[in-house]
Order: C-alpha cells, then sequence, then structure tokens
C-alpha cells in the first residue's frame, strides 16, 4: 500500500512558524494549484490547500519561502476522526509534506475579485504553465 500526494503551485500567502502544544514546530503551507483546463467560462479554475509541515523542514520552509514561491511538495494524506460540537463524526484529512522542491520562478500572484491569479512569468519552464 502507498499514500502520497504530489502538487505543484504557488504559495498565495504569508509563512509562520508556530509551535503545537505538544512543542513540536510547523508551518502552514498555503498553496494554490491551477487547473490544466478550462471552465465552462474559458477560464482556469485553482484549488487551495494546506499543507502542515513539521520540524526541521518547518524551519528550512519558514526561513527560505514566501508568498509568491514556486513550489513542488510530495507528501502524505493523514485521515483523522474528529467530533463537531453537536456530538457528529467525521473524518478529517491533513496533507503532509515530506519532500519540498523550488521552483525559481518568478511567476505574480494577485488577489482580484476574492480570486487568486496567477500568472506565468516568461521564464517559466512550459511543462510548468497550465
Amino acid at each position: 500500500m502507498y499514500n502520497y500526494f504530489m502538487l505543484i503551485g504557488i504559495i498565495y500567502d504569508e509563512i509562520e512558524l508556530k509551535t503545537a502544544k505538544n512543542g513540536n514546530k510547523y508551518v502552514n503551507i498555503p498553496l494554490v494549484v491551477s487547473r490544466g483546463f478550462k471552465n465552462s467560462n474559458g477560464e482556469y479554475d485553482a484549488d487551495f490547500f494546506h499543507i502542515f509541515v513539521w520540524e526541521a523542514l518547518a524551519d528550512l520552509v519558514s526561513e527560505n519561502f514566501k508568498k509568491g514561491s514556486k513550489i513542488g511538495i510530495k507528501g502524505r494524506i493523514q485521515s483523522k476522526w474528529s467530533t463537531t460540537p453537536d456530538e457528529k463524526s467525521y473524518n478529517a484529512y491533513n496533507l503532509i509534506a515530506e519532500r519540498l522542491i523550488y521552483f525559481d520562478a518568478k511567476d505574480s500572484v494577485e488577489e482580484y475579485e476574492g480570486k487568486i491569479h496567477v500568472t506565468p512569468s516568461e521564464e517559466t519552464p512550459e511543462e510548468l504553465k497550465d
């Protein structure tokens, strides 16, 4: 059995190093990933993810990555049963990063009308453009 995900996207918000209740350091990477096809309006949509990064890797991310950085992430999906205040159970999923790749592309990330828009630069490799 194998549990993993791979994403390439743009960090769309600032990253902050935090400490969990047990003392472990972590960051939560806000990642936007453009879809590789147009919707019915002829526009590209995007998906938004929050990826958890722990301990030494979290230090590396907080020191070197910033809003607008293009990164690749390989990690695992972790499920966890939780309960709502009204005692209903549900299964929540967390994306946990295990490997990171930094792409030094100079894409622009802009927000308009409540949406994030990613514009590839001329330096962005063709296979990474949507």
